[in-house]
């Protein structure tokens, strides 16, 4: 080898590195959230009641829509501060972490001014909350609108920190955060107090999160001195603005329908549908960190190595974002009757069970969703992650108002569903072909073939053991046997250079 090629060698095997370390410190963070949710969700809803619970919700799904405001600067700063930082470039670097500043504050700021004033209206009509939960609903609306404010920062934080490719901090900001608000509600409930006081505490905690991680980025962008490079905030707000139309129409699809679920139907079911959706979004926790992680990594990529080095960094690791999401995927489809009954109690699960099912369904074509994003994100496609966003938004508010009056919150999904699988095969076929030239035969051959029947195994044994799965005992064991076999069955069709990573990276840890 020569010594371009050792170069070329090393900064592949580097960049490898970073690239799982990052994983890992996203996934420590994460799986902290899940654990912390699962336990504390059950104590919150016996301790609000459906009803109120589903007020409580209202928090998050305005915060949800305030996040529009953001404008794509989310994207814009991962891809220019990991390239500049590439290049050594540290006054661009700076200067992209100061645009990103001030489009997430101003934007978000703006819109939370506005949701601030309009609680009452919205409150009573919008989302179209019962009477005697009226006043409650405002002051979560208003505590949506501050914390949302303090949640734009800290997302410019952790936008900053990927860039850098520096995880370790997201990772504990999120675990933080996600100790502290269930930790709270659960205290708040034993003080005797009610939706008010977990306004006030979500707003706080949002705070908090925000001023540690502001506290950390500024320490760390100290180490970016030099006055190299330069990056015009026009070129910033124009890259960014590409992906907004995806992000509008994402919360469009991802976030109406909790909205449609209260004014159609009311809070106990937004309840019943928005526990298991959002337990069931965490399932894009690790694909969306892979993401995130990798659009760094495709970006630098992009300008240093040739579109064969690229594809093959991109197949790769999508490779192992399948092998790694489909056992969670295959799982919760065959066992989530049992999984809620066992959970969140026999009830719970009988009301929620069908509608959590097709969420599970839709949630497997919002994985492979990701791969292309990272793509879109580190190459400049934003215009076909805009249009399958928009697909798949005008979809759902096409089939919501239809499916929603006739099947309930299995309307809800199934409309979701449809929508997901329209929009995540057309951006697959999109960002392929015109990022990267990459055929549907090379894609299914290198990265789906190898996880298809190992997939297939898991699924079959999980639904021939379904019945087995109403204990605690029983539901951990047939996943553990179905995820033995997969294991069992996935580790020889793995490429050699696949398994070779997998041993290093289990040495390291």
């Amino acid at each position: 080898m020569d010594e371009s090629g050792a170069i070329a060698y090393t900064g592949r095997v580097s960049r490898s590195r970073r690239f799982a370390g990052n994983v890992g410190w996203s996934l420590a963070g994460q799986g902290g959230t899940i654990a912390v949710n699962f336990i504390a969700i059950p104590y919150l809803l016996r301790g609000f009641g459906a009803e109120a619970y589903g007020v409580y919700l209202l928090v998050y799904v305005a915060g949800n829509y305030l996040g529009l405001f953001q404008f794509g600067a989310g994207l814009a700063t991962i891809k220019y501060v990991a390239e500049a930082k590439a290049a050594g470039e540290d006054r661009a670097l700076r200067q992209a972490v100061s645009h990103s500043a001030a489009i997430h504050f101003f934007g978000v700021g703006a819109a939370a001014a506005a949701l601030s004033l309009a609680a009452g209206p919205l409150s009573r009509s919008f989302f179209d909350v019962p009477p005697y939960y009226q006043e409650r609903a405002v002051w979560l609306l208003r505590a949506a609108a501050v914390g949302g404010l303090f949640s734009a920062g800290s997302q410019w934080v952790a936008a900053s920190f990927q860039g850098l490719q520096r995880f370790a901090w997201p990772s504990a900001l999120a675990l933080l955060q996600s100790l502290l608000t269930p930790l709270g509600l659960a205290a708040i409930l034993l003080l005797g107090r009610g939706l008010g006081a977990a306004a006030v505490w979500y707003a706080a905690v949002q705070a908090l999160v925000f001023a540690l991680g502001a506290t950390a980025l500024l320490g760390a962008l100290g180490e970016h001195r030099g006055q190299t490079g330069r990056l015009s905030f026009r070129a910033f707000a124009r890259y960014g603005l590409s992906f907004w139309p995806a992000a509008l129409s994402g919360v469009a699809a991802g976030q109406i329908d909790k909205t449609f679920v209260a004014g159609l139907l009311g809070m106990a079911d937004l309840t019943y549908y928005a526990v298991p959706s959002g337990i069931l979004s965490r399932l894009q926790t690790l694909p969306s960190t892979i993401s995130h992680a990798l659009m760094p990594v495709l970006s630098e990529s992009g300008r240093l190595d040739g579109r064969e080095a690229l594809t093959a960094v991109y197949l790769r690791a999508t490779r192992g974002m399948l092998a790694l999401c489909a056992p969670a995927v295959g799982l919760l489809f065959a066992l989530m009757p049992q999984l809620l009954a066992l959970w969140l109690g026999p009830a719970f699960g009988a009301r929620a069970a069908p509608a959590a099912r097709l969420l599970v369904a839709a949630q497997a074509f919002a994985l492979i969703f990701h791969a292309p994003n990272a793509l879109a994100g580190g190459l400049g496609g934003g215009r076909y992650a805009s249009t399958a966003a928009w697909g798949q938004a005008l979809l759902s508010l096409a089939l919501w108002p239809v499916l929603i009056p006739r099947w309930g919150i299995a309307g809800a999904a199934a409309g979701s569903l449809a929508a997901q699988a329209s929009a995540s095969l057309f951006y697959l076929d999109a960002a392929h072909r015109r990022l990267l030239g990459l055929s549907w035969g090379r894609f299914l051959r290198e990265a789906a073939a190898p996880i298809f029947l190992p997939a297939s195994v898991l699924l079959a044994l999980a639904w021939a053991g379904r019945g087995l799965a109403w204990t605690w005992p029983g539901f951990l064991g047939v996943g553990a046997g179905a995820g033995a076999a997969y294991v069992v069955l996935l580790w020889p069709s793995l490429p050699r250079e696949d398994r070779r990573t997998a041993m290093r990276l289990l040495g390291r840890a």
